[in-house]
């Protein structure tokens, strides 16, 4: 099982490249134990998950600069996933379960905090409850898409089944 790709906004090499990247990371059996797992062990999970993806793109795309857990403002307590940097732009990688209204949130917190940079921003979703509506998901990627191209940007969102 590996992310699959709903959306993206173009074919510029740099967003290729991290998909390519994304689409290629294993996840099976990764999630399974999440659904009614305490809250504490589900972080634990996503936070092995997050590692995997932030050493992925570290060896395979290192002319950008990895982050995990940055911080866009020094007052702020919401720090992003995975942060990449290099002369030219940044990439902004948040990981969540499929739900629309994380996915809307984090889209335009990030964006509006990081208005110096032209963004690569990435939704890579994994499995939520039975209850949680991935068409919806899906949905907004397009959304996100829309506007991230409107305003110069890029976007890609992914879905773990």
């Amino acid at each position: 099982m590996k992310p699959v790709l709903y959306t993206k906004t173009s074919n510029e090499l740099t967003q290729c490249s991290i998909i390519s990247c994304i689409s290629a990371i294993e996840c099976k059996g990764t999630f399974l134990s999440l659904l009614g797992a305490p809250q504490s062990e589900q972080k634990k999970i996503v936070g092995c998950f997050q590692k995997q993806v932030h050493d992925q793109l570290v060896s395979a795309i290192s002319y950008i600069n990895w982050t995990m857990e940055y911080r866009s403002c020094c007052n702020s307590k919401d720090s992003i996933d995975i942060f990449g940097e290099c002369a030219d732009y940044a990439v902004v990688i948040e990981l969540d379960k499929h739900r629309a209204d994380q996915i809307a949130k984090k889209f335009v917190s990030r964006l509006a905090s990081l208005q110096s940079h032209p963004l690569f921003f990435i939704s890579l979703c994994y499995p939520g409850t039975p209850a949680m509506n991935k068409s919806e998901c899906v949905k907004y990627f397009g959304y996100c898409a829309t506007l991230a191209s409107r305003m110069s940007n890029h976007y890609a969102g992914f879905i773990i089944e």
